[in-house]
């Protein structure tokens, strides 16, 4: 739980640098404009969902109207993280209740659906925690807050090969997954490149059976580090039973997976110890007065999860307060593809016109029960 306590301080920390203590003296306008939510709030990753809007009321929090009074009104809708209910929700939400701008917590296989249909329906969609490099490509509406699988896989490439100076890998992926899919193939194409060997490409879904023998058999092999962009449930059921058969190598799992266990599995925390892990942001203990003085007022708990849903509602508000018409698509639209060094959680964040974003991976590990930061990567 001391794990969970200091994530927890250390994010809302972040949330408070922020700005969440700012006050508005703007007068209201009257008029109201309306923005759309599609996020997974039920099903197994209803933890985007509810931790992202989480992000999305603090962030409006710090700015309850827009430079010009404007209101801003919710439309919220539950995919279950599942590609049709989402398109379905987009269709709606464009179509029917005429939001100005969409913001999606759901995973890429969801946002690859989406993004299929951007270009007819013509409403920016600010994709929050979406990896898969494609969900910018061939459209012009989808635009990414996240850095994606490429530049992802590649620094955790890296860093296994370089840093840790391993040469052999094992890697577990579900072929379910669009994200774990790619994210697995980015790994691997770059650890490759670096010299390093791919002992085994394990596939782990929900019917996977008598994971033991799985396991003893890719421990033949004699892999040095198990790469894991899958599901945290996988994750645990993998380090369980490796525990069980004796066995010690290294971990490395993927974006949100910290997240997703903080909030969904707490009761494995204990097992997490060893584990590196990619992520958004680091957690370290650097305190300022003020921000000492700020959390002991701040009420609530965040994960990276709610950080991203600052960072991503932020920038959809500050590039309608670019546009002399804050409710026009086309102009939020080509404002968000134009975010300059956005003040972040963790530093700048630009998006360019082909809606991907520029910003660090950091890459954090778990010892003694405490996150510890060991890099962060442009």
């Amino acid at each position: 739980m001391r794990l969970l306590k200091r994530y927890i301080r250390i994010v809302m920390i972040a949330l408070i640098f922020l700005g969440c203590e700012q006050k508005t003296t703007i007068p209201t306008s009257g008029q109201t404009i309306k923005i759309g939510i599609i996020a997974p709030f039920s099903g197994s990753g209803f933890s985007k969902g509810k931790e992202g809007m989480k992000g999305v009321r603090t962030a409006i929090k710090m700015r309850p109207l827009l430079d010009n009074g404007d209101k801003i009104e919710l439309i919220v809708r539950d995919d279950q993280d599942d590609p049709v209910k989402a398109t379905k929700a987009l269709k709606e939400l464009t179509q029917t209740e005429q939001v100005a701008a969409v913001v999606t917590f759901s995973s890429s296989g969801p946002v690859l659906a989406m993004a299929q249909e951007a270009n007819f329906f013509q409403t920016p969609i600010l994709a929050v925690p979406a990896t898969h490099p494609e969900v910018t490509r061939n459209n012009d509406y989808v635009s990414q807050v996240c850095f994606d699988n490429n530049f992802q896989g590649h620094v955790a490439a890296f860093f296994v090969r370089d840093e840790l100076l391993i040469d052999r890998v094992a890697i577990f992926k579900n072929p379910n997954s669009f994200y774990s899919m790619n994210l697995a193939e980015e790994f691997e194409k770059k650890f490759i490149e670096l010299g390093g060997e791919v002992t085994d490409r394990t596939m782990i879904t929900q019917t996977t059976s008598d994971l033991s023998q799985t396991l003893k058999r890719v421990r033949e092999k004699d892999p040095e580090l198990l790469y894991m962009p899958v599901a945290a449930k996988d994750v645990i059921a993998i380090m369980e039973t490796v525990d069980k058969i004796g066995w010690n190598p290294r971990e490395m799992v993927s974006d949100g997976l910290l997240a997703t266990i903080l909030t969904q599995y707490k009761e494995h925390l204990n097992r997490m110890n060893g584990l590196l892990a990619t992520d958004f942001f680091h957690y370290s203990s650097q305190e300022t007065p003020f921000s000492k003085r700020a959390i002991a007022a701040h009420e609530g708990r965040g994960t990276s999860y709610t950080a991203m849903g600052v960072e991503g509602f932020s920038i959809l508000l500050d590039a309608m307060n670019r546009c002399d018409d804050a409710s026009d698509r086309e102009c939020i639209n080509r404002e968000v593809r134009s975010t300059s060094q956005f003040e972040g959680l963790l530093g700048k964040i630009s998006i360019g016109k082909n809606g991907k974003a520029s910003r660090p991976v950091v890459i954090n590990a778990i010892k003694n029960n405490k996150l510890e930061y060991i890099v962060k990567v442009y």
